[in-house]
C-alpha cells in the first residue's frame, strides 16, 4: 500500500509507538491524521493533524469517532487501533470493574472498530492493531494484561477469514518498548528485557503497511528466540521464571 494521500486514523496518539508512527506517516506526500487520545493536548502540532479527544473504551465514543473522521477525512483508509494499557501487579482481588476497564480499553474497542468498519464500509480500509509480544508469551505481573493482547491475536487469526474483499487486518507484535506505558502500569515497574525504542516499531509498523504484511514483529531477536523455542522447549519458560521473581521482589 502506498501512504501518499492516505486518510488514517491512530488512536493513542498522543505518546508512545502512536506518536512515532504519526511522525512516520506525516513523512509522506498528502498524508492525513485523525489523532486520537485521552488529552488531546498530547498531540502534535502539524498542518495535517487533526486533534481528538476520545475515550476509546466507550461504546458511544467509538460511533461518534467513526462519524467524525469521515466528516474531517473525508473517509478512513487506514485504522491503527494503538490505544491501550496494563497493569503491573500480583493480583489483589477480584474486581470487576478493574477487569472489565482493561478489556474495554484493550479489546471490546479494537473488535467493535474492525467488525463496525468491515460492516459499514464502501470503499476498501487496512485496520492496524497493536497486540504485543505477551500475546505469545504471557508474563508474571501482566497477567490481565497478557489476556487482553492474546484475545486481539486470537480475534485476529479467525476474523481475517471474515473480511469483506479488499479489507485487510495487520496485528503488530512488540516487544517491552521504552514509553510511558510502564510508567502508566505501576510503581517502580521493572522494563522486561529485551526493549526497543517507539520510534523502531513505528518504523517498522510503516514499512508493514507499504508492504501489505499480515503480521509485524519489530524485534528480530524475540522472533528468533520464539523460533528456538520450538526446538529447545526451555528458552521462554525461563524468562518467565526470571520476570516471576522480579514480580516477587518488587513487591517484598
Amino acid at each position: 500500500m502506498e501512504l501518499k494521500n492516505k486518510r488514517i486514523v491512530i488512536t493513542g496518539a498522543g505518546s508512545g509507538i502512536g506518536k512515532e508512527t504519526m511522525l512516520q506517516v506525516l513523512k509522506h506526500e498528502g498524508v492525513k491524521v485523525l489523532a486520537c487520545d485521552l488529552n488531546e493536548k498530547n498531540i502534535l502540532t502539524h498542518p495535517n493533524v487533526i486533534p481528538y479527544k476520545c475515550d476509546v473504551s466507550k461504546k458511544e465514543n467509538l460511533d461518534k469517532l467513526l462519524k467524525d473522521a469521515d466528516k474531517k477525512l473525508g473517509g478512513i483508509d487506514i485504522f491503527y487501533a494503538n490505544a491501550g494499557f496494563a497493569y503491573y501487579e500480583v493480583i489483589p482481588n477480584a474486581d470487576w470493574d478493574r477487569i472489565a476497564r482493561i478489556y474495554s480499553t484493550n479489546v471490546f474497542s479494537p473488535f467493535y472498530c474492525l467488525i463496525a468498519l468491515n460492516q459499514t464500509r464502501k470503499e476498501p480500509f487496512l485496520f492496524v492493531v497493536t497486540a504485543s509480544a505477551m500475546s505469545h508469551l504471557s508474563l508474571p505481573g501482566y497477567a490481565l494484561y497478557s489476556s487482553t493482547k492474546a484475545a486481539v491475536r486470537s480475534f485476529i487469526d479467525a476474523f481475517r477469514f471474515e473480511l469483506k474483499p479488499g479489507n485487510r487486518v495487520m496485528v503488530v507484535y512488540p516487544i517491552a518498548t521504552r514509553t510511558q506505558f510502564f510508567g502508566a502500569a505501576g510503581k517502580k515497574v521493572p522494563v522486561p528485557f529485551p526493549s526497543q525504542s517507539p520510534e523502531t516499531v513505528a518504523k517498522k509498523v510503516v514499512k508493514g503497511i507499504e508492504s501489505n504484511a499480515k503480521e509485524v514483529y519489530p524485534s528480530f531477536l524475540f522472533r528468533f528466540i520464539q523460533i528456538l523455542d520450538r526446538f529447545l522447549f526451555f528458552i521462554l519458560p525461563i524468562y518467565q521464571k526470571i520476570e516471576a521473581y522480579k514480580l516477587v521482589s518488587l513487591k517484598k
